[in-house]
């Protein structure tokens, strides 16, 4: 409903308009009246109507001059429509140059007025929402402008008069992170509606003269403009704000929300430092699991966080349960991975690497099987983890949902081919080869048949189990040689040779070159 305000020195003639029209019909609602031009231009300032309808002829200041003072003054000003006795040309004439919407002549006709109302509140409306996508627009070029860097001083101090941030003595950038999966693929976000939630919980406490800045960072993400007049109601303390912004949105959203806070600047123009600050404050996430709320300045003197993926044992113990086939031991391996996690003080881009280098691995298992990995119900899931916003438990819930379902999928395959075995000594290899092990300890291990194992073996990867063995074992001692300063009976030791000159021996035959030449010919390329 639009404000109007009406101006006659004559009380009877404006009550009789306030009665005559259906206001609220006509997309009207009646703010206020006065009886003279200089009252009504105390009232616009106070009232800040859409319409403003005025007689010509008025004590002290008449209506002409009204309009023209409120048409000359900065900002945004309201409609105007003459209502008057009198139909000298001049006053028209007047009237159209200063910009006024209509002229109407008493008497006044009901339905004339009435449409001429509704005309106007159409154009109104229409107005006001190109107004609004104009300052949304301006808003969000000036955010992704301010958070890159791309404003200087003086451009900053015109946008902040433009948009009402001048009063502001200091600005903050929050990140809200909405976690959790969308519930269909073609989601754009946990919630579509998030940002429209965020922006009315906002207007709702906070100036409407400066509105809501708000950008969407990512899927599920947002980033906002705090600047400290937002703070008024909370003794000027952004914590007590976002903790009320917290408790509003719990109440509004099923998802968990995760808030980061980076540090007040005192001008527009530094707001960069603040976003760094936040976003730098997101690789906590999982360092502080159980705050939702994370301040950069509690973060600024922690520099133990770290960006390190976990320990290979790890990943060889639990593939080796997936392909083992025993539920209560993944889950035990992941309860101590999850540890991990939190005892290593985790980034969380690390703690999501370490995450996909799992599913990579458990993928290219079900690949080498011939499996239908497109068949796993979180495959697509798995694989965009780094687009979603996930606590440590729903990344945890997620994780273990697919090891087991990839477990199941990989027995299934097993037991549809004789294939599956062979796999599964060929990984038992792979991770134990520094071990003293031969085909007979292998077949009694798996309790299998040592002929039937070799001729699986061969069959199956083309190559006589030995021959692997030996070639898994000389594949590592070139990785050795290459990257470590390790003497040659340590390496061998390493790889699984007993004998370090039937080391050197079977080096040979797979190489025609010693170790001792093959390091020497790396370092050499390299003085080169």
């Amino acid at each position: 409903m639009h404000k109007v305000i009406l101006v006659d020195d004559e009380s009877f003639f404006r009550k009789g308009l306030r009665s005559l029209i259906d206001w609220k019909a006509s997309g009207f609602e009646v703010t206020g009246e006065a009886a003279n031009g200089e009252d009504a231009l105390a009232l616009i300032d106070e009232v800040h109507p859409e319409l403003v309808i005025t007689d010509i002829r008025m004590p002290v200041l008449d209506g002409l001059e009204l309009i023209k003072q409120v048409t000359e003054k900065e900002g945004i000003h309201p409609q105007f429509i003459i209502i008057s006795g009198h139909s000298d040309f001049k006053y028209a004439q007047q009237a159209v140059r200063y910009g006024v919407h209509d002229f109407i002549l008493k008497p006044i006709d009901q339905e004339e007025i009435e449409e001429t109302l509704r005309s106007l509140s159409n154009t109104i409306t229409e107005q006001k929402l190109v107004v609004e996508r104009n300052i949304e627009i301006k808003k969000a070029v000036l955010l992704d402008n301010l958070i890159y860097g791309k404003v200087n001083d003086e451009e900053s101090y015109v946008f902040s008069r433009e948009l009402s941030l001048s009063s502001a003595a200091e600005y903050y950038y929050l990140i809200l992170e909405v976690n959790g999966l969308p519930e269909s693929p073609s989601e754009a976000a946990p919630d579509s509606k998030v940002k429209e939630k965020i922006t009315k919980i906002f207007r709702d406490i906070c100036d409407p003269h400066v509105g809501v800045f708000i950008q969407e960072l990512e899927q599920g993400s947002y980033g906002l403009l705090i600047p400290s007049t937002y703070l008024n109601l909370f003794q000027r303390q952004i914590c007590h704000f976002v903790n009320w912004i917290n408790g509003l949105l719990t109440n509004n959203m099923t998802q968990a929300v995760t808030f980061y806070i980076g540090p007040a600047v005192p001008k527009l123009c530094l707001l960069k430092d603040s976003f760094e600050a936040a976003k730098n404050a997101r690789e906590y996430k999982y360092f502080y699991e159980d705050k939702n709320i994370i301040l950069s300045k509690d973060i600024v003197n922690d520099k133990s966080i770290t960006y390190t993926e976990l320990e290979d044992s790890y990943y060889h113990l639990l593939i080796e349960q997936i392909e083992e086939n025993t539920s209560m031991a993944i889950m035990g391996t992941i309860d101590k991975i999850f540890l991990q996690f939190a005892s290593k003080k985790m980034a969380r881009v690390a703690v999501k690497a370490s995450i996909n280098r799992f599913v990579h691995a458990i993928l290219k298992i079900i690949k080498n099987m011939e499996g239908e990995v497109s068949n796993l119900k979180n495959f697509q899931t798995m694989l965009q983890l780094q687009n979603y916003n996930l606590t440590l438990q729903q990344l945890r819930k997620l994780f273990l949902e697919f090891v087991l379902e990839s477990k199941e999928m990989i027995n299934i395959l097993r037991k549809q081919s004789s294939d599956g075995e062979a796999h599964k000594i060929k990984q038992f290899v792979d991770s134990h080869y520094r071990e003293n092990m031969s085909l007979k300890s292998i077949a009694a291990k798996f309790y299998m048949n040592p002929v039937y194992l070799g001729q699986l073996f061969k069959k199956t990867y083309g190559i006589y189990f030995k021959d692997y063995l030996l070639q898994v074992r000389i594949n590592e001692a070139k990785k050795l040689l290459r990257q470590s300063e390790l003497k040659i009976y340590e390496i061998a030791e390493r790889v699984g040779f007993n004998n370090t000159d039937y080391f050197v021996t079977m080096f040979g035959k797979f190489e025609k070159i010693t170790p001792s030449e093959y390091r020497n010919k790396l370092l050499e390329k390299r003085k080169v």
